[in-house]
Formats: structure tokens, sequence, C-alpha cells
């Protein structure tokens, strides 16, 4: 016997009281006086007689009542007995969770899925119903419960493994809720999977609500081998035709045998460049490093290839390499400029890697608005504004998304004909060099500037002396400012794109930043930050999303502001719809393989993002069904009623009732107990 609700067993604590009443010692209440013992010391007279137990059939009687009424509030049922009843009768509505994530692909998993479920679906009743979903990361309903049979059994040979992660919470609570409506009066959810245990999290909130039972159909092998090529790394050097990578791929063996001399093949752009042997240990890894190749154009599609084995689709893996990642920057110097104005800011951006800056430097009067509009960041060094046309084109392009730097200097001006792009008002400057200079005060860390300085021993800001600046009243946003309160540093979002103003020089005249050893990543950061430079990732994995606006043109002239219209294909040819929220338009990443993202701007070549299955699928070791099922079937585990059925607890007790008849029973023995102890005296 069970019991719904074993803390109200405490009540047994009650059969106490008939024990204590019976056992209790009563004064007389009618009391004689004898005025010749009024003096003498009372002494209590404790009789043997009555504190023994005369009555022992009614102690009995009241005793069973208290059990009885205490065992009914806890709510007692037989787990080994269900009522057969409704077992085999009343209608009864099925959903067939069918797994269709990357680990079903392995040997016959699928086809004994497939088996599974058109075997539920010809065992149905008439008057039963089913629904089909598939599942994965996430869930898809293929077929209602009101299609017919062969529609249900048309989805399930329709279908295929995917790509996606296997993940049992969201799909059993979509099952819950497709059967939460129904009216039959048998509710079942039949799980077939291979019960992968990466799949499955206990602190998933995915009980079933009562009434709604659950039958685990397991498809998986009794013992599995597989390797997977689980990541790859290039590394780039420059080279005569462009950049020199080695790419190397990482294989796993989740196998408990060793992987013997597989080969592995590396492949560009569809054409095979180089083929190795591997060999990994059970439970471990090993890392294949191919012959190098040259990229010459922006960007290439590289595969790695392991031979395949039961489960091919984590046999390959894709990855993009871009060459390089340049940023154009265009300096744009005062019409006489001093001697070392542009020197230590070039020779910074002259040594970056990741990402290479292609500086140019060009005189006020001479820049034209095809530099300009040519270039991701533009520097204004201690000049005044380029007037004309390329001072039209100066505002148009930071509008646009370009970056704006101004390095404010005594040939600096900035009068009201000018492009409304300053982050303040200029005004007259500072000299400090009476003393030793001035240094900065305040940094605002948060900024992506300065972000990377904020750990310790990442470089000093303060090290540096300023012994001149201009006055700056912000009408942006300060990130810096010196010790005297004055700004260093302020920058202004225009339109798509950013201004930032150093209000001092970058040579050495003005001050010793360039000779810190803090001002080439200084110098690098604001760059990066100015041209919305973002490391591009060589592949994505299946359940991202992919955002064209996170990464920058790749034609500067083409930027407008907003996310533009695109296209994207798949990589089974399918042409795939961006889902469009919050002002930004995303494509949703399903399938392993190449996508390809047409931007709508540009007839030119599209944007290609590789996909992979993530790494998980590929550790096939399973999950016991019934530590699933007694995470899931609430109240202490789930029990089988005549026709095999998972039943839930509370359903289990519902159907048997016994908490009705020992309440019952329990008053009626205290109906008996108070007739007899009415008539005790009289007996006596």
């Amino acid at each position: 016997m069970s019991f719904l609700a074993p803390a109200l067993l405490a009540g047994l604590l009650a059969i106490a009281i008939p024990i204590v009443v019976h056992l209790v010692q009563r004064e007389r209440r009618t009391v004689v006086a004898f005025p010749s013992l009024m003096f003498l010391r009372r002494i209590p007279n404790q009789s043997v007689r009555r504190r023994a137990i005369r009555h022992w059939p009614l102690l009995a009687l009241r005793i069973l009542a208290f059990a009885l009424i205490a065992i009914a509030f806890a709510r007692p049922f037989l787990s080994g007995s269900v009522a057969p009843v409704a077992a085999t009768g009343g209608t009864r509505e099925v959903v067939i969770l069918l797994d269709r994530s990357a680990s079903m692909g392995y040997a016959g998993h699928w086809a004994r899925a497939q088996e599974a479920a058109r075997r539920v679906v010809q065992g149905l009743a008439p008057g039963d119903r089913a629904s089909i979903v598939f599942f994965a990361a996430d869930v898809e309903v293929a077929a209602r419960a009101d299609s017919g049979r062969a529609a249900l059994v048309a989805a399930v040979d329709r279908a295929k493994p995917g790509s996606g992660l296997t993940r049992f919470g969201p799909a059993l609570r979509a099952a819950a809720g497709l059967l939460d409506a129904s009216s039959a009066s048998r509710r079942e959810i039949v799980l077939v999977s291979d019960f992968q245990k990466s799949g499955w999290d206990p602190a998933q909130d995915a009980r079933l609500p009562p009434g709604i039972s659950l039958t685990p159909v397991s498809v998986a092998e009794q013992t599995t081998a597989n390797a997977a090529v689980a990541s790859m790394t290039f590394v780039q050097q420059p080279a005569a035709k462009g950049v020199l990578v080695t790419a190397s791929a990482r294989v796993m063996n989740y196998a408990a045998a060793p992987v013997a001399n597989r080969e592995m093949t590396l492949s560009v752009d569809g054409h095979r460049l180089d083929s190795r042997r591997v060999s990994v240990g059970p439970g471990t890894s090993a890392i294949v490093a191919f012959a190098p190749f040259v990229v010459g154009g922006p960007r290439v599609r590289v595969t790695a290839s392991l031979a395949a084995d039961d489960l091919p689709a984590d046999d390959v893996f894709h990855a993009v390499v871009t060459a390089g990642g340049r940023v154009p920057v265009l300096i744009v110097e005062s019409v006489n400029p001093a001697p070392d104005a542009s020197l230590y800011l070039a020779r910074a951006l002259g040594v970056a890697a990741s990402p290479g800056f292609d500086t140019r430097v060009v005189r006020a009067d001479r820049v034209l608005s095809e530099d300009i509009f040519a270039a991701a960041v533009v520097v204004l060094n201690d000049t005044r504004v380029p007037s004309g046309g390329a001072g039209h084109a100066l505002a148009s392009a930071v509008n646009a998304g370009a970056g704006l730097l101004v390095l404010l200097g005594e040939r600096s001006d900035w009068s009201s004909d000018d492009p409304d792009l300053l982050p303040g008002r200029l005004g007259a400057a500072v000299d400090r060099s009476g003393t030793s200079g001035g240094t900065l005060g305040s940094i605002d860390f948060s900024h992506p500037v300065f972000e990377i300085f904020s750990v310790p021993r990442s470089g000093d800001l303060t090290a540096a002396r300023i012994f001149r600046y201009r006055t700056l009243t912000v009408t942006g946003r300060a990130l810096a400012r010196f010790d005297d309160g004055g700004v260093a540093m302020a920058e202004r979002k225009v339109g798509s794109g950013s201004v930032l103003a150093w209000t001092s020089t970058l040579d050495s005249y003005w001050n010793d930043v360039p000779l810190k050893p803090i001002f080439v990543p200084l110098i690098h950061q604001v760059m990066r930050h100015l041209g919305r430079y973002v490391e591009p990732r060589p592949w994505y994995t299946v359940g991202e999303t992919y955002d064209p606006a996170d990464a920058p043109p790749a034609d500067p002239a083409s930027r407008q502001a907003g996310n533009a219209a695109f296209t994207a294909v798949s990589p089974s040819g399918r042409v795939v719809e961006p889902a469009a929220g919050g002002g930004r338009r995303t494509v949703a990443l399903t399938e392993a393989g190449f996508y390809e993202i047409r931007d709508a701007r540009s007839s030119g070549e599209p944007t290609v993002v590789a996909v992979n299955g993530a790494i998980a699928e590929s550790d096939l070791s399973p999950l016991d069904p019934a530590a699933l099922t007694a995470n899931v079937v609430p109240a202490g585990g789930a029990a089988r009623d005549g026709g095999g059925r998972i039943i839930t607890v509370e359903e289990g007790e519902h159907r048997q009732s016994l908490w009705w008849y020992l309440l019952a029973v329990g008053l009626l023995l205290l109906v008996i107990e108070a007739a007899v102890a009415s008539r005790l005296p009289r007996i006596a």
C-alpha cells in the first residue's frame, strides 16, 4: 500500500487520546466536609484500581476509529493493482513524439523509429485519435489528431533525421499541451527516440499533468561506435599572392574501441587538396594538421572529411576562411602639417594583423569624395573639415555607418558652416607645459575602446603626460577626462556611424601618448570600434541565428542605415525567409553545410556561412528510459494498468478511492463508541 499524502499519517498520534482518557485520575466532584478533620493535612488518595484499564473493548474501538480517520486523510492506494476498467473502456488520444535529431541518423535508428511510429498508428482502435510530432531542439507538429491514419503514416514516411540537438523537455511540454484540451478518457504520449543522455537535464520542468501517461520506445543500439570531426583551427601568414593558411582538425572518438588508420581529407572550394591518416584511442581526441594552402580571394569554403562510419553527419566539418580582414583608413592632414603629425599613427596601424589596416594619408585640400566613401574610418588629424563636396561626403559617410576620429590640435577648427558631427563645442587650448603635465583622471572602462585596459596588467593609461589640449563642451558622451576635469575623449552617434574626438594630438609635441606602450593597442581598439569591425566567425552551430547586420559591409561605399533586405539559401537549396523582430532580420540556421546570404544592395558574390551540427550529438551514450519516466511522471513514479499503460499516482489513487471507505468506517466506529460509552455506567 502507498499513500498520496504520507505526511498526514502523523495524525496517527491521535490514538494516544483514548489511552490518556482511560488512565487519567479524576477527582470526585462532590466533597463532604467533616468538622473534626478540618485541621488535618490533606493527603491525596491514589487508587491503583482507578488507573487500570477496565474497558478494553471501548479503548480498542476508540483507537481503531482514530487510526482509520488518520489513514483516510493520507489517501491510501494499492500500488500493485489498478482497476482494469479504465484500460479497456473509453476513447484514446495519443501523441507520437518522434525524435529526429542528428543522432537518429546512426545505423538503423531512424528506420526502427519509423516502424515503431507506424505500429502505434496501426494499433489505434476505431474512435481513437493520434498526432505526429517531430522534435529535436525544436518541436514541429506534422499531423494533428483530426488527420486520417493514411496522413499520419505519410508524415512518418516523409520525415528524415535533421541536424539539431536532442531536447526532451520542450517536446514533452508540447505533447502535454496538445493533450490538455482532449476529452478522451485515455490520454497517452508515445516517445520514440534513441534516448541520448545529453538530451535530458533532470532540472528541466517537463513533468506531465495528472491523467497523461507516457510510453517510452527506445530504438538505441546495445553498443555503438562513433568518431567525429569536432572542430577546426586556422593559422594565417602573409604570402606573395594572398594569405598562407594552415588548417588543423580535431577528431573525437566516442567508442570503447580505438579508431585505426582512418582517412581524412581537406577540400577547399570543392577541390580536394590534402589527405591524411588518423588513429584515435578510445574516448580521446587527436589533431590532424593538413598541408598549407594559399587564399587569394576574400574567403574560401573549407571542408574536413573523415571516412564515413555509422553516423555520417558528424564525419564532415565545414568552415569559411576569411583572408586577412582589412579595414580601410583615410588620414586627412592639415595643409601645413607638423613634421610627425601622422608618423606615429600610421606606424601603429601598419603593425596590426587581425584586422589589418590599409592606411592612406591625404592633405585636406586634396581629399576627394571618392576617398572618403572608400574608407571605413576617416581621421581628421589636426585639421579643419574638408570643404566642398568632400565635406558633404564626410557627413553622408558617417550617417551611413563610417567612423570618424577627430584629433583636435592647434590647426583644428570647426565652424557653424561645417557638418554637425563634433561631439561638443570646440574651445581654446589649455597649456599645462609649465608643470609636469596632466594625466588622464577618469576613464569609462565599459566602453569598447577602453575595456581591454580594465583588467590588471593590461596597460596604464594614466602614465601618459598631456601638455596641451583643446577644451570641449560636451554634447555627446564623455569617455575620458583629464585630472583637471577637462574632456579628453568624447563620442557622438551620428546616424549609423560614430564620431570620437580626442582633445589633443597624437604627435610628440602636445603629449607623450605615442611613446607609451598603451598607444598601439589603444589605436587598434579605436579603429576596430569606429570601423565596426567584427571578427569573422569561421562557422556557426545548428540552432544559432545569423544576422547580416552584425558584420560590416564588405564594400564601404554600399553602407546604408538599418538592416537591408537579403535572401538566404540553405545547404539543401531551400530558400529561407528571414525572420523579422526588433527591427532586425535574421536567418535561423537549421541545416549543416554552407548557407549563401545574398544582399539585395549588391549583385556581387554572396556571403557564405558555414554551419555544423552540435558536437554533443556525436556522443551516443544512452539514457535509461525508466529514469526519464521517473522524472516526468509526477508524485513518486508510475503504475501500469491492465493494458500496460503508464498511469500517474494521482490517477491510480483516484480510481481506487480507498479513503472514502476508511473514513466511513472510522465515523461509524465513533458512533458505536458513543453508544457503548453511554451505556457503561448502567452496565456497571
